[in-house]
């Protein structure tokens, strides 16, 4: 039986790459931060143990687990992800230590696998079709950050034998995502036919559903693929204006779409179109859930919420 450690295990991703592991009878140590408010998403299991740990003091998680030999490592948890703390150099430095002492701890522990959670924000303003060789240029203190962490990663990784995997993850939805995201944000007011402001919604965007998400990231860790950068995208690209549509459609809504009514800012993507045959070609790997489809499961799940 593997064992495997998740940190920011509470989060939207961490938590369905647990479910990943649990459905695959897999045991997990979930890191979470002490009194974390989102506990009550972990499922209920044997193989599942729950350690409070701040990220700041990772080094004490040695001494709090019984099992000295780890065969998988996922550094998820990542402070100051949303506006307006992506520019926060301080924070966004202190994010970048703890990924460096997570390493560190997952080298005393020997893990045979280190997998991290990068960002679409690490190639910063995008044109046209992105593959991994695509010339990072992150325009943000978040993107920067998550860039100059893989790369000290890597390095680290390769000098001590440790399989390295950098997921470069771009739009994510589905179940537990963060209530100020365009597709939670837009369903809510869709379902109380209220007016949405928008961008004009003119770029071409990519979503990924988190359940096909942890998908790929447990096949990262379990097939004999290559080590180094994926993307992690659905791979089929559309305009972010046809996504809203079929939104609206889906819930059968009045609301009045406001396109233009906001302004880009300047993270902005322009023209962004993930490609993921390096992820395809190496796992065997494809998205099972459809927009539309993960739209009426995330509509299913927070049907009690937006009644009351």
């Amino acid at each position: 039986m593997k064992n495997v450690i998740v940190t920011g295990a509470t989060s939207f991703i961490g938590v369905h790459i647990i479910k990943e592991y649990l459905k695959n009878n897999c045991a997990v140590i979930a890191v979470v931060r002490p009194n974390s408010k989102n506990l009550y998403r972990l499922p209920k299991n044997n193989l599942l143990t729950v350690i409070e740990i701040g990220m700041e003091n990772i080094e004490r998680l040695i001494e709090k687990i019984e099992i000295k030999k780890i065969d998988i490592f996922y550094h998820l948890a990542w402070a100051g992800a949303r506006v307006p703390y992506r520019d926060d150099t301080i924070l966004q430095n202190e994010n970048y230590n703890c990924a460096i002492n997570t390493m560190k701890v997952a080298k005393r522990l020997g893990c045979d696998t280190f997998i991290g959670a990068g960002s679409q924000a690490e190639y910063g303003k995008c044109i046209g079709k992105i593959d991994e060789s695509y010339p990072a240029k992150p325009v943000t203190e978040y993107g920067k950050a998550k860039l100059k962490a893989y790369k000290t990663l890597r390095k680290m990784a390769k000098k001590n034998n440790i399989k390295f995997i950098w997921a470069r993850i771009f739009s994510v939805y589905g179940i537990y995502d963060y209530k100020g995201t365009l597709v939670m944000s837009a369903l809510v007011k869709m379902k109380r036919n209220e007016s949405i402001q928008l961008t004009q919604c003119v770029q071409s965007w990519d979503f990924i559903y988190v359940e096909d998400l942890a998908r790929a990231m447990y096949l990262l860790a379990n097939t004999s693929c290559m080590d180094g950068i994926y993307n992690i995208a659905s791979g089929e690209s559309r305009q972010l204006k046809e996504f809203v549509i079929d939104m609206k459609d889906i819930c059968k809504s009045n609301s009045e779409l406001q396109f233009g009514a906001i302004p880009y800012n300047s993270e902005s993507v322009l023209n962004s179109e993930p490609i993921v045959d390096k992820l395809k070609q190496n796992l065997g790997w494809s998205c099972n859930v459809n927009f539309k489809e993960g739209i009426k499961k995330i509509l299913e799940f927070i049907s009690l919420e937006i009644d009351e």
